[in-house]
């Protein structure tokens, strides 16, 4: 029983759970910036939908990726899925009704939202989130992955967190979000490279598999750029606050050489070690422009409105992701010393 419950907790990958905690920790600081008071309720309500629906991700992609990740002949921490249903510890049927169980639980919760706008973002969300892997729609299969899985990421969870909290959009959202897009739809490319392979025999066409590699690599580099372009923008015409501005264009450096990489070798399943190598550096990179991203709008809320409760607030959530995202790293460090 105990060796069949690691596995479910396996299954559920929870080191990824940690991604759309601050892209939603972003909606917070960006309603905290516009002088709307912390509520916990509504906080608590949000971040359950979010953190519920990436849960429920998670098992539909196991399920429904199952023929892809049975061909991966390099699976790892990063891509290949968790390889529990491969291995046949559990049944893919456990992994399919986990999905279901929280697909109704979301439901239910996106119906709580506040709003008609907040549930229709809450269910916008949530049909995106199934229908990412799961037929007749298949997203990750057409080509549309990458975008859709940033998209949620990095717009949709911070836009229904800060409108839930703060009942309008602000312009400072898209100024902050869009570059984070662009941003996150790299990395997601990355992240396919390292499957083309066993995606093709599967009948899955990714971005990196539609494009070929150089175009693809190409595509990266251009993303990379064009995030970038668009925070000096924003921040010379005032609507990205300073702090924010000047912090995301301090990971530019980082983006600069992972596109060197990509453009000069991109991640191949012929080489799992260097693959996995530039996957890790660029999840790396897209996580520091989110905690950035984050620490700034904390800062120039701090500035606009003082330390208020909601910026108390604020620096909490992000304390709270800094120490799960440095214990996924640590339990990583420590499991490759253990491996070799």
């Amino acid at each position: 029983m105990e060796q069949r419950l690691l596995a479910f907790v396996r299954l559920s990958r929870p080191r990824f759970l940690v991604e759309s905690l601050i892209t939603a920790t972003l909606g917070v600081t960006v309603a905290a910036y516009g002088g709307h008071r912390f509520q916990f309720g509504t906080w608590l309500l949000v971040q359950a939908f979010v953190t519920l629906t990436h849960l429920m991700t998670q098992y539909c992609n196991e399920y429904f990726d199952l023929e892809a990740d049975s061909a991966h002949t390099a699976p790892n921490r990063w891509t290949g899925g968790s390889q529990i249903l491969v291995s046949g510890v559990l049944r893919p049927v456990v992994s399919l009704s986990a999905a279901f169980v929280l697909l109704f639980l979301d439901v239910l919760l996106a119906t709580l939202m506040p709003t008609i706008s907040s549930r229709l973002i809450a269910f916008a969300i949530l049909v995106l989130a199934w229908f990412y892997t799961a037929p007749p729609v298949r997203l990750n299969y057409r080509a549309l992955g990458e975008i859709t899985t940033a998209g949620v990421l990095t717009l949709l969870c911070p836009l229904l967190m800060s409108y839930t909290l703060l009942g309008s959009v602000s312009p400072v959202l898209p100024a902050v979000c869009v570059p984070l897009f662009l941003v996150m739809t790299a990395r997601m490319l990355v992240m396919n490279f390292c499957d083309r392979d066993s995606d093709l025999l599967a009948g899955k066409h990714t971005l990196p598999n539609t494009l070929g590699p150089r175009r693809a690599a190409l595509v990266f580099a251009g993303l990379q750029a064009a995030a970038y372009v668009i925070v000096v923008a924003v921040t010379v015409l005032g609507i990205l606050p300073l702090p924010v501005g000047l912090g995301l264009m301090l990971t530019a450096p980082m983006a600069y050489l992972m596109s060197r990489r990509v453009l000069r070798d991109p991640p191949s399943p012929d080489e799992p070690d260097r693959a996995i190598m530039t996957a890790h550096m660029v999840t790396l990179h897209a996580a520091s422009t989110g905690l950035v991203a984050v620490a700034g709008m904390i800062v120039a809320a701090a500035l606009a409105r003082g330390m208020t409760t909601s910026t108390l607030a604020c620096v909490t959530l992000m304390l709270l992701y800094v120490g799960l995202a440095g214990g996924v790293q640590v339990r990583d460090v420590v499991g490759v010393k253990v491996a070799a």
